[in-house]
């Protein structure tokens, strides 16, 4: 996510992944967290959606919240991230690693 490209580009690129690997997700992947967050449900900020044409700005942070569950499995990818010039920077810096449950 960088300074200019919308928040239904950032979906876009997240469902481009999923649809190479034959997958596909319905909802949004993600939301704006901060000190600026209303605090309702109503939710009148961005949205990594289709349809939000919110440009992204230098400084914005957001929940990626980049999940699919299907009948026989699911995946789930959670990470706050803040836009920069040079992409999305994540915000901690717990270590990746995949969790398998059974």
């Amino acid at each position: 996510a960088r300074p200019g490209c919308t928040a239904e580009e950032v979906e876009a690129a997240w469902q481009a992944v999923l649809r190479k690997n034959g997958l596909k997700k319905e909802s949004r992947v993600g939301y704006p967290v901060g000190l600026a967050y209303p605090p309702d449900w109503g939710e009148r900020t961005a949205s990594l959606r289709p349809g939000d044409t919110t440009e992204m700005q230098s400084g914005m942070c957001f929940h990626f919240m980049a999940g699919v569950w299907l009948d026989d499995f699911g995946i789930a990818i959670s990470e706050s991230f803040v836009v920069t010039d040079r992409g999305g920077e994540r915000l901690c810096d717990v270590a990746r690693e995949l969790i398998v449950i059974d």
